[in-house]
């Protein structure tokens, strides 16, 4: 039995497209199926935990966007009891882009129908004193933050979608972040070991995958199998030489910058003098002063490539 969860808003109304091409798929082959569809904003994790309280080892498919997907992370207690097939319909994709999971919805299909691999992926947890989120993709504080914050309702992820350049979406919103967003002191511990300060720091970006905002390549090296964390740093730097860095990103390039650093990690603290944006796989934390970032201690079984 598979159970299907489907955003049918994703990317502006792809995702039910989607899903009606999977549907045909199933029925006309005979494989049994529930389908579960969003409505609202932690629809996703209310339909999981029904879901997982009553089969908790159970094979679970979303039908959504990296948002989708980190909705139904806060919705399962025990992870590594879950093998998840995913079918990418949203603008950045940066899962399916990381786990190598295809972007055509019948090939991804396909995959879970007849899996080749099951990836152990790691999970991230970022808490503040407000909240504890799961991250599959990354998790960041900063300007990046507030780029997701704004992509959540900008108007240019719409107009984006519908001309089929979604992933751009995060580089149109940068673009004007930069532009009027103040850099800020923080202050970031890894592993216990001496406390940095960095008096301009502009993002910090925590992955568990290398792609975040639609295929920046932010962390080159990030494995999501390997037990870290990755993390990137953008501090004292112009807003013109961040202009010049943002598309390097596309290809990894950026970290040859002066002023990017680059580490890894299992417990990143973060403190700041003001609250700063958070988000958790793009989707809004809230606004905090401290962060905290590890790694959880359950893994969670992905059909891959």
């Amino acid at each position: 039995m598979y159970h299907f969860i489907i955003n049918p808003r994703s990317h502006s109304g792809h995702g039910l497209t989607v899903w009606m091409e999977v549907k045909s798929v199933l029925d006309t082959r005979g494989i049994l199926y529930k389908a579960y569809f969003t409505k609202y904003i932690h629809h996703t994790t209310k339909l999981i935990k029904r879901i997982v309280d009553k089969n908790p080892d159970c094979n679970l498919v979303v039908i959504g966007g990296d948002g989708t997907i980190n909705e139904m992370l806060s919705g399962i207690e025990h992870p590594s009891r879950t093998i998840l097939g995913y079918i990418p319909t949203g603008s950045g994709n940066d899962f399916a882009r990381g786990m190598q999971i295809p972007a055509n919805p019948k090939d991804a299909l396909e995959l879970i129908l007849s899996p080749k691999h099951i990836r152990k992926m790691d999970l991230g947890v970022v808490e503040t004193l407000r909240s504890k989120r799961r991250f599959c993709v990354s998790a960041g504080i900063g300007f990046d933050a507030a780029i997701c914050h704004e992509a959540l309702e900008s108007p240019y992820k719409k107009i984006l979608n519908r001309l089929k350049l979604g992933r751009l979406t995060y580089a149109v919103i940068a673009v004007k972040q930069i532009l009027l967003y103040r850099p800020f002191p923080v202050t970031i511990q890894v592993d216990n070991r001496k406390a940095i300060d960095y008096p301009r720091t502009y993002f910090i970006a925590v992955m568990n995958q290398k792609y975040e905002g639609g295929g920046l390549k932010l962390c080159p090296q990030a494995d999501s199998q390997d037990g870290k964390l990755h993390v990137c740093v953008v501090d004292s730097m112009s807003k013109i030489k961040i202009l010049l860095l943002l598309p390097t990103a596309f290809w990894g390039k950026h970290t040859n910058f002066r002023g990017v650093h680059i580490f890894t990690g299992t417990d990143i603290k973060i403190l700041s003098r003001t609250p700063l944006p958070v988000h958790s796989d793009g989707e809004s934390c809230g606004y905090a002063r401290k962060a905290n970032f590890t790694v959880d201690s359950q893994k969670l079984s992905v059909i891959t490539n």
